[in-house]
């Protein structure tokens, strides 16, 4: 088999599916050219099947090892350029290593599709009285609590959820699956928790961080923006009544 990164001359235009691998020309993307070794390897297998002297059917699996390992090749090396290609992925938030915005949404686009037929449950975080910090201790300090807060927020969430961090002291958390209200406030409440009781004082002695916190359920096909409102209306309402609690907005 070809390089699958050689390239067709520049004479002749790549041929696709079957004309362009009649030419010996490999894709050079990584799953085209597993799509291709497919292709190759699928009407082989139905030949095989329809075929009804056993004699046959063992002679034509005798031909299939070399077709075989090039599906196993292509999809090994389709496999390497995603492992590569989130290696190399230098999106997401610098300070706390949470998704970024472009991320939420598309990991909010995923579960959407995934369950389209539930809501999907946000809990908005916001750090109380981050400014106070950054003006009374250092941004520094206030840099330190917000990676700590990403932190506990890490340990206290499930693998399936998504936790982002949207702009400055708030973070957002996509609770995956379908979650009732009871359930996320429960959550949000153990969120709330965690981040109150985490050890502050080896940040800065004296120091203590509560967050409020606002949830809100995103109906299936209402924009992102619209559902983050409501998260930020319940998280208005937190403060109104002294933060450091939990509050959902419908």
């Amino acid at each position: 088999m070809l390089d699958p990164h050689a390239l067709p001359s520049p004479e002749r235009p790549a041929a696709p599916g079957a004309e362009r691998r009649a030419a010996g020309v490999a894709p050079a993307d990584p799953l085209a050219a597993a799509l291709a070794a497919c292709a190759d390897l699928l009407p082989r297998l139905a030949a095989m099947q329809s075929l009804g002297d056993p004699a046959a059917q063992r002679q034509a699996l005798l031909q299939l090892p070399a077709t075989l390992q090039a599906a196993s090749a292509a999809l090994a090396r389709l496999a390497a350029s995603a492992d590569d290609a989130v290696t190399h992925d230098t999106r997401g938030d610098a300070l706390t290593g949470l998704a970024d915005r472009a991320q939420l949404e598309a990991a909010c686009a995923g579960l959407a599709l995934q369950f389209p037929e539930a809501p999907l449950t946000l809990v908005a975080v916001d750090v109380d009285h981050l400014r106070h910090v950054n003006d009374h201790r250092s941004r520094a300090t206030g840099d330190a609590v917000l990676r700590a807060v990403a932190e506990v927020l890490r340990a206290q969430s499930r693998p399936q959820d998504v936790l982002a961090r949207a702009d400055g002291g708030r973070f957002v958390v996509v609770l995956g699956g379908p979650v009732s209200t009871t359930r996320a406030l429960l959550v949000a409440e153990r969120l709330r928790a965690a981040i109150e009781a985490h050890a502050w004082a080896a940040i800065g002695d004296g120091l203590r961080v509560t967050a409020s916190l606002g949830v809100a359920a995103r109906a299936p096909g209402e924009p992102l923006d619209d559902v983050l409102a409501r998260a930020g209306a319940a998280l208005q309402e937190c403060k109104r009544r002294g933060r450091n609690q939990v509050r959902s907005r419908a």
